[in-house]
């Protein structure tokens, strides 16, 4: 297009040009010619050299609408260029942020098992502590009791009695635990 609108831009110069000249002089004369120029050629000049001007000034209008078409679709295209490139960055961070959250689940999924474990241990050492302190407290009250016997059955007298007394009424106290 800006071909034919540099040749009507041309065109409507010279036509100008044409214009002024058959609006001004009513003969022309060369060396060997005369030309006579009526009057409607320079009104007919001047009704095709403003159907040109119009012409051109559309023409330059098309030009102008054309190049605003063209920056505002270069504008639209690196706008979404952007948003793409906006909307991949936003992907990918959110990709890292799943494989990060899913890294830290793993771990606090291992955590978690380490601990139940450990808590299952201690619990099982607990308990084993607690078995061992019964029976270490049960040793104790039979060694107690034996003792008592054996001291009242070698001396009965009422201090052993008392003895073993105090240590059969424990037992009756705590026979379920022991």
């Amino acid at each position: 297009m800006p071909d034919f609108q540099t040749f009507i831009a041309i065109l409507t110069t010279l036509l100008v040009f044409l214009t002024g000249v058959a609006l001004k002089y009513d003969t022309l004369a060369f060396r060997n010619y005369t030309i006579s120029i009526p009057q409607w050629a320079g009104l007919s000049f001047a009704g095709i050299t403003f159907t040109f001007v119009v012409l051109d000034q559309l023409l330059r209008g098309f030009v102008r609408l054309e190049e605003i078409q063209r920056r505002t679709e270069e504008v639209q295209r690196r706008a979404e260029e952007e948003q793409r490139r906006r909307e991949e960055d936003r992907r990918r961070r959110d990709e890292l942020a799943r494989a990060e959250n899913e890294r830290l689940e793993e771990r606090n999924r291992r955590l978690e098992e380490e601990q139940r474990r450990r808590d299952e241990l201690a619990r099982a050492e607990n308990a084993r502590a607690k078995s061992a302190e019964r029976e270490t407290r049960r040793i104790r009250i039979e060694t107690r009791y034996r003792t008592a016997i054996i001291r009242f059955q070698l001396d009965p007298n009422f201090q052993h009695r008392q003895q073993l007394a105090n240590v059969l009424a424990l037992l009756e106290e705590y026979q379920d635990t022991l």
